[in-house]
Order: C-alpha cells, then structure tokens, then sequence
C-alpha cells in the first residue's frame, strides 16, 4: 500500500530501483500478496501500483512521463508504458492464435440433460429472429449483397418472416447496434448452459446432478480462499463489519496460520471448492436450489449436512459483500425463490422500465451476479491478509465501516493524502443514487 510503501520513484532506471530494493525490503519481511505487487510493478516500470505510470496526478514529479521519442531499444524497453504483450515474433502470433469453439445444435440436443432442452430451444429461437431481422435490415441499407440463407427462412412461417421483416423496417442505426450487442450475449449464453452439464463440479463426486443421479461430500474438502463461516476462526475471518483494529494477539495467530494453510494448500483440483471460481459457485447455486428437496430424499450424516450448511451460510456472506446493483440483487432473490427466467424477467422489467428477456435473466445471473460474488471473495482474502497493518485500512466518513484502502472500496481521489475519497464507493453511490432521485 502507498501509505506503507515509501518507495523512491525519483530513480530513472530498472539498476538504480533494484539496488535500492535490496537494502529496502529489510523494513518490511512480512510483505502482503498486493504489495508485492506493488513492488514489482516498481522495479520493471517505475508504476504506483495502480497500474500506471507515476505523472502528474500523484503529485511525485517523474521523467518517465515524457513524449520525448525513445532514441534506442533500451530506451524503448525502459518506458513505463512499454508491455510485454507487445514483444512477440511472427512465430508468436501464430502460436497464440486459437480455434474457434463453434456451437453444435445438434450435438446440444442429444447431450443435454432433458430439463435443459426446453431452454436451449427457446434461446435459439431467440437467435434466429435476431439474425434474421439483422440479415434484413443489412440487406435494406446496402451492407448485405445476398439475402437471408434459406436454411435460417425455413425455421419460421412466412406470417413469421414477414412480421420479422416488418420489424427491420422500423429499425435504425442505433436499434441495429443493439441487436447485434444482443446476439453474441445469447450466443455466449449456448456455451454457458452447455458448459453447466459438460463441465463436472467435483467435492468429491458431483455437488449437483440431474435428479437421477447421486451425490456426495467429502468432509475434508478444503474450501478457498477462506473456509467457511464457522468455528473460532470462521467468526472472526467471516464479520461483516471486520475491523482489523479490534483483533487480539492469538486472533492474529488464528488469522496467521488460516492464511498460511490456505494460500498452501496442496490438495488437488477435485478436492478443492473456491468461491474465486466462477463455475464452482455457479454449480453450487444449482445445489442449493433443490438443496432441502435432496436432504428429504438423501440420508446424509450430520456432519457432511453441517458442512454443506455452512459452505450455503459462507456463500450468503460473499452474496452481502459483493458489489451488486439493485436489479441484480432483486435478480438473485428471486432465483433463490426458485422463480423462473420468464417470471423475474416481467416482474423487473415492470419494476425498473427494463426489457429483458428470460435468457437475458440467466446471463446476467452467471456473467455479471457470480463474477461480482468471486470477486468479492478475492477481496475478502485481500482484506484478511491484510489485517495484521492497521494502517492499510480506512473508516469511511459516511457509514463508519472499517475497509481496506484499496480501488475495490474507495474512489480515487489523487489529492487526498492516501489517495481516496472519504466516503467509500458503496456510500458514494447512495448519494449519487438520492441526488438524483431529488432531481
């Protein structure tokens, strides 16, 4: 962090911050993972850790900011905005190259658990009409020199094709965008429902299958990146309302060996649950939806029932820490209510003049919900490690909550003394959100 990370930024190059390095790191042995990082990115760029070069906006004068041309190689490589990822031979570029993962409908008929079927049907038809009415408006600006393939035509009724062409008449520029926005998000969604069967969510065995099929836990399963919220250590780690400024000596102990183990963790991938992991949790919110039916219709033993309780309590947790926006999280309420896509969309699309679609439910759920739940479990861990220095944490000025100085909490402020906002993001937010409801 900045304000503990005194580093000199008035060296010009990668010798001179190296040298200087080696006698700093003295001061601090017990670095954390973000700065690290931080240093890191000083030794090869000269950069804050913000991921820019140091200029103006910091108030630290720097020469590397300058739009002198490099006059050598060296100089080239010595510019903070010089990226690795711009170093690459011909030989590279076709190595790096990747094949395109084209959907098989067909294949998706066959292979699809038979609940499934229904929805993939459904968003095809979706799709179709998209393409098709893309196909006719492109035809009618002059972008598009042969018409619509007769095998897209023959999956509807002329009633059908002429209603769709209609609608392409009435469309402009801006509609068109839209729509074409629109298809790749439900032809990314093929591959997500696909990769929920394809793809198995292992504790041990499944977590989650179709209803015919078995499951089990294994006890000794290693949940990342923290456990779960339970015990002595799950109490402290799993608060709300952590203040790093509360903690005692053998709850830093407690904190310090959790920490250790985890990041340590040599278990392999099919014993390991982390909430990082996007498919994990995915997988897990298809279990807790049938989660009472399946204790109903399965024996478990009280211990492996106790676990999977507090992995549903931990995921709760990473629920009221992610930074979801009001539709989203009336969204996953209503998932969790067991209420169908067609359903929760009406009911928002009434609520907040929205015009979503069922499968657009199921994108937002997996694509935008679950991602803000990972990460907001990465920043969980980032807060925990961070806990044994005090001064990597600031209270806000507005809700009193106690968080870590990080760009995930606060908004930047490049002429405050730690580079922040008084008032955290989620603060600052419900005060743009009432100005603007006042008008």
């Amino acid at each position: 962090m900045q304000n503990r990370l005194k580093l000199n930024f008035d060296l010009e190059t990668a010798a001179e911050r190296a040298q200087f390095i080696q006698t700093y790191l003295v001061q601090f042995p017990d670095l954390t993972s973000s700065e690290a990082s931080t240093i890191a990115d000083y030794l090869l760029w000269g950069k804050d850790g913000s991921g820019a070069p140091i200029g103006k906006d910091t108030g630290l004068e720097t020469r590397w900011t300058k739009t002198n041309e490099a006059e050598s190689l060296d100089a080239v490589l010595e510019n903070p905005a010089m990226s690795n990822a711009q170093l690459y031979t011909l030989n590279d570029a076709v190595v790096l190259k990747k094949n395109r993962d084209v959907f098989n409908r067909e294949e998706a008929r066959k292979e699809a658990p038979e609940f499934l079927r229904p929805t993939f049907e459904e968003l095809w038809k979706t799709i179709d009409e998209i393409e098709l009415e893309i196909n006719f408006y492109e035809e009618r600006i002059g972008k598009r020199e042969k018409p619509p393939r007769d095998e897209l035509v023959k999956r509807f009724t002329d009633e059908e094709v002429e209603r769709i062409r209609a609608r392409s008449q009435k469309l402009n520029q801006y509609g068109y965008l839209k729509l074409r926005h629109r298809i790749r998000e439900l032809r990314t969604e093929q591959f997500t429902i696909r990769d929920s069967y394809r793809s198995t969510f292992n504790i041990t065995q499944s977590i989650y299958a179709p209803k015919h099929r078995s499951f089990v836990f294994d006890c000794d399963v290693e949940v990342l990146p923290l456990g779960v919220k339970e015990g002595a250590t799950g109490d402290i780690v799993f608060d709300i309302n952590f203040d790093p400024r509360a903690l005692d000596e053998e709850q830093l102990r407690l904190i310090s060996r959790l920490v250790w183990k985890k990041k340590n963790c040599q278990k392999p991938k099919n014993e390991i649950f982390d909430f990082r992991d996007l498919e994990a949790v995915y997988q897990l919110y298809l279990f807790k939806e049938e989660f009472d039916e399946r204790l109903e219709q399965v024996k478990l033993d009280h211990i492996v029932e106790n676990n999977l309780r507090n992995l549903l309590d931990t995921l709760d947790f990473y629920e009221q820490m992610a930074d979801l926006t009001d539709v989203q999280r009336e969204i996953l309420k209503l998932k969790e209510q067991k209420q169908k896509n067609a359903d929760i969309a009406g009911y928002i699309n009434k609520k907040y003049g929205k015009s979503y679609t069922a499968n657009y439910i199921s994108t937002i759920f997996k694509q935008k919900i679950i991602v803000k739940i990972n990460e907001a479990a990465q920043l969980h861990q980032d807060t925990i490690e961070n806990c044994f220095f005090e001064e990597n944490f600031k209270k806000c000025g507005c809700c009193g909550r106690i968080l870590l100085l990080d760009g995930r909490n606060w908004v930047k402020k490049t002429r405050s003394k730690d580079g922040f906002q008084s008032r955290c993001k989620r603060c600052e937010r419900e005060l743009r959100k009432k100005k603007k409801e006042d008008g």
